[in-house]
């Protein structure tokens, strides 16, 4: 796949691995649609982008919001006239300690990022039936086959968004042409994980080239690094009686937050 010219959607595009990728992306001659919370970022990114061969456009967007994603999918289709690719990577990271057990926590994870993806998806998939083809990818995570201690949450609406992502491959492929990517990171160097220390974790500048590379690839899945890919998939081959053996702080990881029992 060629990306000159291809109008691409973009969520969470303030920060992280999503800037990294519309800054890869505006090299390319794309007409690039940009949507996040802070709208005076989004102002700045999108001059900073904007070139003689790329074209940038943005909106405010609350992903948790579905009346804010449609006006953000109508914005673009008025302004491209279309969509070629989404890009969803609009997330948050929020430890649920055991202690202090918080349903309005795993609330807000699931209304960000699982519902935030599935409210695009629902706007974007009639626009890609209709030009019967397109790629939407989303942004899973590599751990989402088992659950890790303290992180139920995150991991939960993560496993929910993969488990979609491969519901709809398929159909979406062999009856309208889309390709569903599901992009599992492993831990990378963003402003969501500055708090936390994860050995291994890459910069999102390089993130970023992976998955672009994956998407030109068309690949269905898209994970890396290596060295967590293999680790995470040994692990979800464990019966549950080993698994349960891994300290628990240790698979909290570094930088976790301290919990008083309530």
């Amino acid at each position: 796949m060629e990306f000159k010219d291809k109008r691409i959607l973009i969520t969470g595009a303030t920060g992280g691995i999503a800037y990294e990728i519309a800054k890869i992306l505006s090299k390319e001659g794309c007409k690039l649609a940009l949507f996040a919370r802070r709208e005076e970022k989004l102002k700045e990114i999108s001059e900073e982008l904007t070139n003689d061969n790329t074209q940038c456009i943005y909106k405010k967007c609350d992903v948790s919001n579905r009346e804010d994603v449609i006006a953000a999918v109508n914005y673009m289709i008025k302004e491209f006239k279309g969509i070629d690719i989404a890009i969803l990577t609009a997330g948050v990271l929020i430890p649920n300690p055991i202690q202090t057990f918080d349903s309005s926590i795993i609330k807000k994870s699931m209304e960000i990022n699982f519902m935030g993806i599935v409210y695009f998806i629902e706007q974007i998939l009639p626009v890609m039936k209709k030009q019967r083809n397109g790629m939407i990818a989303a942004i899973s995570t590599l751990p989402d086959k088992r659950g890790v201690p303290g992180w139920g949450a995150y991991g939960a609406s993560k496993a929910a968004v993969s488990w979609l992502m491969e519901s709809l491959r398929a159909e979406a492929k062999q009856r309208y042409n889309i390709s569903m990517v599901t992009i599992k990171p492993g831990s990378v160097e963003t402003p969501m994980i500055k708090d936390y220390h994860r050995v291994g974790a890459v910069p999102a500048s390089r993130a970023a080239e992976i998955i672009v590379k994956g998407l030109k690839k068309e690949k269905k899945v898209i994970q890396f690094p290596l060295s967590q890919v293999l680790l995470v998939r040994i692990q979800d081959l464990l019966p549950p009686s080993a698994y349960d053996l891994i300290p628990v702080e240790l698979a909290k990881g570094e930088g976790y937050p301290e919990v008083k029992e309530e």
